[in-house]
Parts: C-alpha cells; structure tokens; sequence
C-alpha cells in the first residue's frame, strides 16, 4: 500500500508544469544591492569602438583607448571622455613645474600649435611661424632681405620688406635694390615708412658720389644704429657703360673704366687733383 502511494505522488509531481524562470527588475525589486561577494561584475558595455550613437545617461567601456580614459558618457547624445579628471604631474626636462588637473598649451615666438581632440586622445603638432623664423626656402629666395625701391627720387630713397619691418636695429643686414641711379651727395633710404636714414659709404662719414648707386644693382647695407652703410662696392664704375660724371672732391679717389671698341684699348682713370688743386681724371692706364 505504501509503495503504490508513492508512486501515485510521484506521478503527480512529474504532470505539474514547471514554472518559468523568474527574472528580478532590479530598478524596482532590489534595495540596498552589494556586489561584493560577486566573482565578477561588469557594471559597463565595452567594445574597440565607441558605438555610433548613444542615449543620455548610457557609459561604455572602451578597450582600446589608453588606461586612464577608456570610460565615455553620453551626457547629450554624443558620447564624451569621463577620464582626465586626476591630477597630473608637469615637468620640464625632468624637472617638475607642479601638479595640475589642467595643463594650458600656448604658443611662443616663431612657433605654432595645432590642438585637436581625436575623441580618444589629444593630439598637440607644432610648426614653425614663416612670419617670425627664417626658413631655408625663404633664404634660398632671397626675399627676406630684399628691399626694392619703387618710384623714389635720385637720393631720397624708399624700400620695402616682406614682411614688414618693425624697427631699425643696429646690425641689421639688408639687400638694397634702387630704381634710379643716384646724383651723389646727401642721400636717405627709408625702410618700410619708419623714416629716412642717412645712407653712407662703408665708413660711415662719406657720402655716396654719382657713380656710386645704380639702379638695378643690389647693394648689401647694413644699418650702424644711424645710418645705413653701402658695402663691398667692389666693381669699377663705368665697367657696365654707366655714364662718367665729372671729377670733384665728392668723387676724388674714384677709378673709371672705359671699355675700347675694337682695335682701341681699354682705359683706365683716376679723380684727383694736381699741386694747384685742379680736380681731373688721371689716366692710369
């Protein structure tokens, strides 16, 4: 009699349907919840790349970025780095300059920085500033130095840099361009419109003498801090067919050549003056 109800309660057991599994919302159902005693737990979805949208409020895990910012927010429906908010330690060449949760980039002369944010890092290039740093291609074109006179008169010059110059500074080298032959005697150039210098020979003292400024030649002039000095006016005047002024005092000393035509030899002279002061040109060859 026993084992027959024991069956009978068997067979019961096995014609009740099993219930389903049931599953706990554990925004409503849960109270005070600790994961601690979890083996693990993976409280964000985590991929190698962020997905392409996301809703307020949703955190991704992302593999791929570096430790410290794998962890994004989507605060307004785009998806925003939550890492970078310790403190980071700043040095310079080994040496540290303080600890900061924010590091300000700026740029110095001559140099350029280009900052963007890549969504996983930011990514800081700098490049020279063409404005301030003489580059080899701008050397090469030689015209950083050039100054080219336009439309000035025969001793009052003027003359242009690109770019512009500053100021006048006592050393500064410049390749000087006339348009117009000088007429000799006191004469200015005038940089970039911040006024008229004095423009001497390579003493400093003298002035230039008619002969001495060609337009069309290039002159390397350097400015002492007071006036502008011609230098290495190493050509013989009249070599290129200029036309020969007369012999002064203002041009006492200098030397004129005079190509021959054929079957006629070349000549050679000298400005300067005899025992009773006459000033003429002296043939020296």
């Amino acid at each position: 009699m026993i084992r027959s109800s024991v069956r009978l309660i068997w067979a019961a057991c096995w014609s009740i349907p099993l219930a389903a599994q049931t599953q706990v919302d554990l925004r409503t159902q849960s109270k005070a919840v600790d994961f601690q005693a979890a083996p693990y737990t993976k409280p964000f979805k985590s991929g190698s790349a962020l997905p392409l949208t996301c809703t307020q409020g949703e955190m991704f895990f992302l593999l791929t970025a570096s430790p410290g910012t794998n962890i994004f927010g989507c605060p307004n429906g785009g998806w925003v780095s939550e890492g970078g908010g310790g403190v980071t330690t700043i040095k310079n060449t080994g040496t540290i300059v303080g600890s900061r949760s924010i590091l300000d980039i700026s740029s110095g002369p001559g140099v350029v920085l280009s900052t963007i944010d890549t969504g996983q890092s930011i990514l800081i290039q700098s490049s020279l500033d063409t404005a301030v740093v003489q580059t080899r291609s701008s050397e090469q074109s030689g015209g950083t130095l050039l100054c080219a006179s336009a439309g000035g008169s025969a001793s009052t010059y003027t003359c242009f840099l690109s770019p512009t110059l500053s100021t006048y500074t006592a050393g500064m080298v410049l390749h000087w361009k006339p348009d117009t032959n000088g007429t000799g005697g006191p004469t200015t150039l005038n940089v970039d419109t911040l006024g008229p210098a004095a423009l001497k020979l390579a003493d400093g003292i003298t002035d230039p003498a008619a002969g001495d400024i060609m337009a069309g030649r290039v002159y390397e002039t350097w400015y002492d801090g007071t006036s502008f000095r011609l230098l290495n006016l190493a050509v013989t005047a009249g070599v290129l067919g200029e036309v020969q002024p007369a012999c002064g005092a203002a041009v006492r000393g200098r030397q004129w050549f005079v190509a021959g035509t054929t079957g006629v030899k070349d000549s050679l002279t000298v400005c300067a003056k005899d025992a009773s002061n006459a000033y003429a040109w002296r043939t020296l060859y």
